[in-house]
């Protein structure tokens, strides 16, 4: 038993650490998304891609360590908990890496200086929740884990703000531009970003709480 707890404890760090430089990843693919705003060239955009396929890769190579350690016989509880939790937090980032790169390909002709505001709003927003994130599963703290919960209230309100917008352009009959159309779905997915980093949030809180009514 103390070789197989071990076996899992080695595993459980390698898990951690794949999950922080996911985590990392997204970070500074926002802080990218600026750079390719200003200059849309080949070059950013395919910077953001392949850090996009990183995300991608830790999440296979994690679901795999995932499912060779559940193998093993008799592990205990809360451990089942901790891999259930982070599969589910891992699908969730990978997925925010997909609504960020589904920006890129959206905004190819994107009059630029129309976005540029909206990200500024949102990555304002995300970038904390990330923050706090990672924080909250590096540290074990529930509390900056609810900061991302309750945060996301504000990445709602400014999807309503925008989609707010696009109605009334169409009750005053002005003519709708490619460009504010595409900065409906943009504003949708930024929205989705917020929710997957919330659905994450909730997924690690509850494994500090099935850990705390054990103890």
């Amino acid at each position: 038993m103390l070789r197989r707890q071990s076996y899992f404890d080695y595993k459980q760090s390698e898990i951690e650490k794949l999950v922080l430089e996911t985590l990392s990843t997204l970070k500074s693919m926002m802080g990218d998304f600026g750079l390719y705003l200003r200059e849309p060239t080949t070059e950013n955009k395919t910077l953001l891609l392949e850090k996009e396929q990183f995300i991608d890769k830790n999440e296979k190579v994690i679901e795999s360590t995932i499912h060779e350690v559940i193998s093993l016989e008799q592990i205990d509880p809360k451990n089942i908990k901790w891999l259930f939790a982070i599969n589910r937090i891992i699908r969730e980032l990978e997925r925010v890496g997909d609504q960020l790169i589904n920006i890129v390909t959206l905004i190819g002709v994107l009059d630029t200086k129309m976005l540029v505001p909206l990200l500024n709003d949102f990555f304002g927003y995300e970038k904390e929740m990330l923050g706090w994130l990672t924080y909250g599963m590096q540290y074990d703290d529930a509390e900056k884990l609810q900061q991302v919960i309750s945060h996301d209230a504000f990445v709602n309100h400014l999807n309503k703000r925008t989609y707010k917008r696009f109605v009334e352009l169409i009750n005053e009959e002005e003519k709708l531009t490619e460009s504010w159309l595409k900065m409906v779905i943009v504003s949708r997915f930024l929205e989705r970003i917020g929710d997957h980093l919330v659905n994450a949030a909730k997924a690690y809180k509850s494994v500090i709480c099935f850990n705390a009514q054990l103890s």
